[in-house]
């Protein structure tokens, strides 16, 4: 329909709904009602949704009609205010026939604006607000500087498309937060708040208590720091390189004990008489025992001793190398060995 005949369409319209309630309305009244009602539909149809939305609910305001309220839904539905359009919408689809109805253009009205509603649901964007860390009734929450029931809390509401601008209060605690709601979507926007202090004492009771826990608790934390991963790796170091020289200077005094009981043995021309092949008769008990001591003393002393020098050995070579390794040095004298160093 052409902005010509559209505006005729209405202007009739609004004249037949006016003629009905000349009791009711003074001439002027409907005159300007009228003539409002025609120019809220030139603005519509030269794209001047704004002034045509408020020209018509000004109308609307005069002549509670299905016909304007519609008008009035599409312009303000073309400014984006969609959820004020479906309101408008309901309000007409609801209206019952009053002294302003004539023949089937209200009813007409009704349905246009029950199918258009049904098209203008989907584009409504629903935001849902939560609160955390904090009670419901303790916060107040507003949208865009309107406040917001708590009882909608963690509810979805449905809010015009754009930049909507959250805040929640709780005493002097604020939070905010800022949403961009587009055509359709469904948001969520978190108030956290953090957990409230604990109460002051009274007056008379003393903050000792209170102070002495902060300082142990200061103290569980720094008492144990944890320690850097080179830390770690030089002090297992360390450690392994320690017990390594202590099995060399172990595996030392072994093989020493063996050599020098096997030395004595050896050297022992008697025992090698009296025990010939390493046999020891009975009638001999003495040197029998003596021989046997020694021999057994000499080989547990090379076993052990070679035993824990290999183990040593492996442990010093397989020693994560550290700028700070302990210094050691296996010694050697006449009878005896060990080990000395700085770890």
């Amino acid at each position: 329909m052409s902005c010509k005949l559209g505006c005729m369409a209405l202007a009739l319209t609004v004249a037949a709904a006016w003629t009905g309630v000349a009791r009711a309305t003074d001439d002027s009244a409907k005159g300007a009602a009228r003539e409002l009602a025609n120019e809220a539909k030139r603005d519509f149809d030269a794209g001047r949704f704004e002034d045509a939305g408020h020209k018509f609910q000004r109308a609307y305001e005069v002549a509670k009609v299905p016909t304007v309220a519609v008008w009035a839904a599409r312009a303000l539905a073309k400014c984006g205010q969609l959820v004020a359009a479906s309101e408008l919408y309901r309000q007409a689809t609801r209206l019952s026939p009053n002294d302003l109805w004539l023949g089937d253009v209200q009813k007409q009205a009704q349905a246009d604006a029950e199918k258009e509603l049904a098209e203008l649901q989907p584009r409504i964007p629903r935001l849902r607000v939560r609160v955390e860390g904090a009670a419901g009734n303790d916060v107040e929450v507003t949208i865009d500087d309107v406040k917001l029931a708590s009882a909608l809390y963690g509810a979805e509401i449905p809010k015009d498309p754009g930049r909507r601008r959250i805040v929640g209060k709780r005493g002097g605690d604020e939070v905010e937060q800022t949403i961009e709601l587009g055509e359709g979507e469904h948001k969520e926007a978190v108030l956290t708040f953090k957990a409230a202090q604990a109460e002051k004492p009274a007056i008379g009771e003393t903050d000792k208590p209170r102070v002495v826990q902060e300082e142990r608790r200061e103290e569980l934390v720094t008492a144990k720091p944890v320690p850097p991963e080179s830390q770690l790796v030089a002090a297992s170091g360390r450690t392994q390189r320690m017990w390594g020289w202590v099995a060399v200077g172990v595996g030392a005094a072994g093989l020493l004990t063996g050599a020098v009981t096997g030395i004595v043995v050896a050297a022992d021309s008697g025992l090698r008489n009296d025990c010939p092949n390493n046999n020891c008769p009975s009638s001999k008990s003495d040197n029998a025992n003596t021989y046997n001591l020694l021999r057994n003393v000499s080989t547990a002393g090379f076993i052990v001793g070679g035993v824990a020098a290999a183990a040593g050995v492996t442990l010093l070579l397989w020693t994560p190398k550290h700028e700070s390794e302990p210094q050691m040095a296996l010694w050697l004298g006449p009878g005896s060995a060990g080990v000395k160093g700085v770890f």
